[in-house]
């Protein structure tokens, strides 16, 4: 309870009282004089109250242990992510995180206890620098966290050394692409997902996406897909067909070429056979990549179906998810303006585009040097300066 009087000199002065004191766990008042005016006093009032409150979270912090916090942050976190990403971050925490961090308290982490915790992982656990990455990345959100709180004295972040991580070009050539799209000349008994696979190559969408993706979705007198619905993962490892997509940017719209357009009226009229013979027991999904009943298709089994294809065209082993990178890959190669690209992907922001295929660009500047020797040549400057 707090109140603001005026004493006999003319000045105010507050009495605020504190039932709980942060401290002593016992009741305590402030009092705080000379103020000129009432406001002036409301003002103290109310910056010894954020200053209270503050000393407070902190003291709370200071015996809360590393699981405590963490489970606190990603409870809150949960607001904002996708069923398949809070599972993923649970999956972190259970197996890669709480297991070292979990007991310490909060204000005893230092730069030697997140650097040890590393090397566990790198050493004693041997797990991809992918993987511990993804595992830092978590911790260090949440020590930051900490630091804006005054539980970490010290920002030590920057100082942790990580295992490098070994990027793999993934992509396919240009001539293992042409292979692929002649997997239906190639292969007799071909599976029925191929279309998804093909749609995967040639709009580099995830497979989630494609898994999703509706017939009702596609403008065929525009060339157009519309990115609308995703097969996602669920909280208890189930999979499900749910509006939206993995973030904001990747609702979207992507121009599709007519050799795609072509081949999708060839497996419309394929699915249109299976419903006439099924009848009734059809599931209505209205999904191109489906089973013969017109169910979803279990990404295991999709990408099942797709290593098959790659070891029966005897091309090189990627994963499903590479045929996406063989596709931004490729059209960067063919100096397709990277905001197009990144369009397409359904990434936030162009840069993401940039750090992910960095490695495709050093072609391109040894491309564009040659163009500049070009420039020069034609140009008078030469043979002024010869």
């Amino acid at each position: 309870m707090a109140s603001i009087k005026k004493d006999k000199n003319g000045t105010y002065f507050f009495i605020f009282n504190v039932a709980n004191d942060p401290v002593t766990k016992k009741r305590k008042q402030y009092k705080r004089r000379g103020f000129e005016s009432k406001e002036e006093a409301e003002l103290a009032l109310a910056k010894l109250r954020i200053e209270l409150k503050q000393n407070f979270e902190l003291l709370k912090g200071t015996n809360s242990k590393f699981d405590s916090f963490i489970n606190d942050w990603l409870t809150a976190k949960k607001i904002k992510l996708k069923p398949s990403t809070i599972k993923n971050y649970e999956e972190q925490l259970l197996y890669n995180i709480l297991p070292y961090l979990g007991d310490i308290k909060i204000t005893e982490i230092n730069e030697d206890i997140i650097q040890n915790y590393i090397m566990k992982l790198h050493k004693e656990r041997n797990l991809s620098p992918a993987t511990i990455r993804t595992a830092y990345g978590i911790v260090a959100e949440v020590l930051k966290k900490a630091l804006k709180k005054r539980l970490i004295k010290e920002d030590f972040l920057s100082d942790i050394s990580l295992p490098r991580e070994i990027k793999k070009d993934r992509a396919w050539s240009e001539e293992d692409i042409i292979t692929f799209l002649d997997a239906p000349k190639r292969i007799l008994n071909l599976t029925r997902h191929y279309i998804g696979f093909v749609i995967s190559i040639q709009t580099g969408m995830r497979m989630g996406e494609v898994l999703g993706l509706r017939w009702k979705d596609i403008d065929f007198n525009n060339n157009l897909i519309y990115v609308k619905q995703t097969l996602a993962k669920n909280l208890d490892g189930s999979y499900s067909l749910v509006n939206g997509g993995k973030s904001d940017s990747a609702i979207r719209v992507i121009y599709i070429s007519e050799s795609l357009t072509d081949l999708l009226h060839q497996h419309k009229r394929f699915l249109d056979n299976e419903i006439d013979i099924i009848g009734n027991d059809y599931h209505k999904y209205n999904l191109i990549v489906c089973t013969q009943t017109g169910n979803w298709v279990h990404p295991n089994n999709f990408r099942r179906a797709f290593r098959v294809t790659v070891k029966q065209l005897d091309l090189p082993r990627i994963r499903m998810h590479d045929l996406r990178h063989t596709h931004a890959t490729y059209l960067l190669s063919k100096r397709i303006n990277p905001k197009i690209i990144q369009e397409r992907l359904g990434h936030k922001n162009v840069n993401i585009l940039l750090n992910t295929y960095s490695h495709v660009l050093p072609s391109m500047q040894i491309e564009a040097v040659s163009k500049l020797d070009e420039l020069f040549s034609k140009s008078d400057q030469k043979s002024d300066l010869s």
